[in-house]
C-alpha cells in the first residue's frame, strides 16, 4: 500500500478544464512536478485519468438520455436517468424533484406536442456533461403566458448536467426564451 506523506494534488473539474485550456501538455507538465520528496507527483495525472473515465461514463448516460428518454417522453424511463432529488436551474428559477421535473417536461409537451430536441454537441468533464441542443416544435398550447399561436419555432439551447451514480442530479439550462417569444409573435422582432 502506497502512503503519501504530503497532501495529494487533486485536479477538480475546474482545474481539469483549466488544464484542457492550455493543451494536452499541461497535464503532463503538472504530473511531472517535483513534490520535494525526490519523486514526481503522479496524483494529478491519476486524477485527470479518473476524471476522464468518469466523464466518459457520464457522457454515455447522457447519450442514452437524449436518445432514449427525450424522444420517447416516457416518464417511466425518467427514473433510469433522473435522480429523485434533481435540482433544475433555468431562467433565473430553481425547481427540485423528479416529479417537478416531469411536470415541466409535460407542460412543455402540451405547449409543443411535436417538440424535438436535437443534440448538436456534447462535452463531458468529470461529473458534468454540457449539451448544446436545437429545439423545434409547433406552438399548440400555452407557453410562458402565451396562448397557442400555431407557429413553428426553432431555438438553440444549452444545458449543463451534473451526474452522480449514473443519474442526473442537477441541470443548469439556458434557453433562448426571447427568440422563442419572438417566433411565437409575443415579442416584436428588433
Amino acid at each position: 500500500m502506497r502512503r503519501y506523506t504530503r497532501p495529494a494534488l487533486v485536479v477538480t473539474t475546474l482545474g481539469a478544464l483549466s488544464l484542457a485550456a492550455f493543451g494536452t501538455g499541461a497535464a503532463a507538465d503538472t504530473a511531472d512536478r517535483d513534490t520535494g520528496s525526490g519523486s514526481p507527483s503522479r496524483a494529478t495525472a491519476e486524477s485527470v485519468s479518473w476524471s476522464h473515465g468518469t466523464a466518459q461514463v457520464n457522457k454515455r448516460v447522457m447519450e442514452r438520455y437524449t436518445s432514449e428518454y427525450l424522444p420517447g417522453r416516457n416518464p417511466a424511463l425518467a427514473s433510469k436517468f433522473v435522480s429523485p432529488d434533481i435540482v433544475v436551474h433555468s431562467g433565473g428559477q430553481t425547481w427540485q424533484g423528479r416529479d417537478t421535473y416531469l411536470g415541466i417536461v409535460a407542460a412543455n409537451l402540451r405547449a409543443f406536442p411535436d417538440l424535438k430536441w436535437t443534440v448538436q454537441d456534447m462535452r463531458a468533464e468529470g461529473d458534468t456533461v454540457a449539451v448544446r441542443y436545437t429545439m423545434t416544435g409547433t406552438h399548440e398550447g400555452p407557453f410562458a403566458g402565451v396562448e397557442a399561436t400555431g407557429r413553428a419555432i426553432r431555438s438553440e439551447s444549452m444545458a449543463f448536467y451534473r451526474l452522480s451514480h449514473g443519474k442526473i442530479v442537477e441541470e443548469r439550462a439556458q434557453l433562448d426564451m426571447l427568440g422563442i417569444l419572438r417566433q411565437m409573435g409575443a415579442v416584436p422582432a428588433a
